[in-house]
């Protein structure tokens, strides 16, 4: 017995990392990310000279990032 409708069925995993995802993306309390940033900029005294190097190496990674997520949105906007 077929149906005309197809199952999409995700597992367990997927499952906890969109939700991961989507915490992290709606995160707007002070323990968000930019807040994060935001803090050990006010007080620089707080992180070690690396670790602002590899925060900021981390940060360049993302900014990597920006045109790919900048062509998903314009795709996704097309298609509504």
């Amino acid at each position: 017995m077929s149906t005309d409708k197809e199952l999409e069925i995700i597992s367990q995993h997927d499952l906890d990392e969109l939700l991961r995802i989507n915490e992290f993306i709606e995160q707007q309390d002070e323990n968000s990310l930019v807040s994060e940033l935001k803090q050990a900029i006010l007080d620089s005294g707080k992180l070690e000279l690396n670790q602002w190097r590899s925060l900021r190496d981390h940060i360049r990674e993302i900014e990597e990032l920006i045109p790919h997520i900048d062509l998903i949105i314009k795709l996704k906007q097309e298609n509504h």
